[in-house]
């Protein structure tokens, strides 16, 4: 009885230490998420008349960046947004306008939240002594920037049809740009062109109403090395181990006794793409700490502070749709940077400052090739 004891009280004091560890964590995020509404609402103060509500996304805004690639008069996507009048083409002042701020950044901080690994690296960060250098009208930006990508991918995450019409125009929209390809490095240009080829076998499939067992067998494992030798380059050993890791546990194996799984549509209408990974949410919450510790080290906002990773229905996704819904999101963020690109400035930046001599798509420089997976 007493060796039972002395086992037992070491093991309490564990768990007890650990529940401590993560009620420190989990407060870390919650200051983050409160100083990022704090910051938002600070500038919406400055920008809106007097009376407007503070709280309520900026419409204008989303409704501007939906124009960059042409998708202001797509009136299908339009119509699943949400806005102050549900189920009609919105007028740009309402899309997303009932959406409120707060909620949005506390869904964010909710997901995350979720994710042991994004508790402790947010630990990490808030008792770092750099300042933050995102002053409030970027925080302004980078939240209205996450917020579209979040709407966006879920109205495209619904409805097979519409994901292959706005696709089209996104991917018409930046191709069509003179020049478009030239501020892109090599890497930056396959990437885009992996993501493009995803998605069209994500059109094709969904469609059709199948899809292969093997679906993301190689090409995610081979897209994850492509970030791991990056990682290596720019001396990020560790996080090339965590990265190597993951590509090691590819879609359909299986783990700790369990049977692999083959890649599968949803039963219902939306026919989401799912591909089972060993270890699911494991292998889905080391993906996203391992891109946004990698990312942290990019000055280009959206990606800097990982708005296709954490949309909440990207960062809340299902483990099994996890990677369904980061490519939506990831082709939307992509095409929204090249098209800055192309045109010579870096629009998440309060003054649309010339960005020649920086890479969009994250890189340090222009001849840096790293981009999000």
């Amino acid at each position: 009885s007493s060796g039972i004891s002395a086992i037992a009280l070491p093991r309490r004091a564990v768990f007890l230490a650990a529940m401590v560890v993560a009620a420190s964590s989990a407060a870390a995020l919650h200051r983050m998420s409160s100083q990022l509404v704090a910051a938002v609402e600070r500038h919406s103060v400055r920008v809106r008349p007097a009376g407007a509500p503070i709280h309520a996304a900026d419409g204008e805004l989303l409704f501007s960046l939906l124009g960059e690639l042409r998708l202001d008069s797509h009136e299908p996507l339009l119509r699943e947004l949400p806005s102050v009048a549900p189920g009609t083409t919105p007028c740009p002042a309402d899309v997303g306008a009932a959406v409120d701020l707060r909620a949005f950044v506390g869904a964010v901080g909710a997901s995350a939240a979720a994710n042991p690994l994004l508790c402790i690296l947010a630990e990490r960060l808030s008792s770092s002594a750099v300042p933050s250098e995102l002053d409030d009208e970027s925080a302004y930006q980078l939240v209205h920037h996450c917020l579209l990508l979040d709407l966006v991918t879920r109205a495209l995450a619904a409805d097979p049809e519409l994901a292959a019409a706005v696709y089209a125009r996104a991917r018409g929209t930046v191709h069509a740009t003179e020049g478009w390809w030239r501020p892109l490095g090599i890497f930056e240009l396959a990437k885009l062109k992996t993501v493009e080829m995803t998605l069209e076998r994500f059109v094709e499939h969904r469609r059709a109403g199948n899809l292969p067992a093997n679906f993301g067998h190689i090409g995610l494992p081979f897209n994850i090395l492509e970030a791991v030798m990056q990682d290596l380059k720019l001396g990020f050993f560790t996080n090339a181990a965590a990265g190597l890791a993951l590509s090691l546990a590819s879609p359909g194996m299986g783990s700790a006794g369990a049977p692999g799984r083959g890649a599968t549509l949803s039963g219902d209408r939306r026919r989401a793409v799912r591909m089972h990974m060993p270890l699911a949410r494991q292998w889905r919450d080391l993906y996203v700490s391992w891109n946004l510790a990698f990312t942290t080290a990019y000055p280009d906002l959206p990606t800097r502070y990982g708005a296709p990773l954490l949309a909440p229905c990207v960062l809340g996704a299902p483990p099994e749709e996890f990677m369904f819904h980061r490519v939506l999101a990831l082709h939307t963020h992509m095409c929204l940077e090249a098209e800055a690109r192309a045109h010579g400035f870096d629009r998440t930046r309060p003054r649309l400052e010339p960005a020649a001599s920086r890479c969009i798509l994250c890189t340090r420089t222009p001849r840096s090739t790293h981009a999000l997976l």
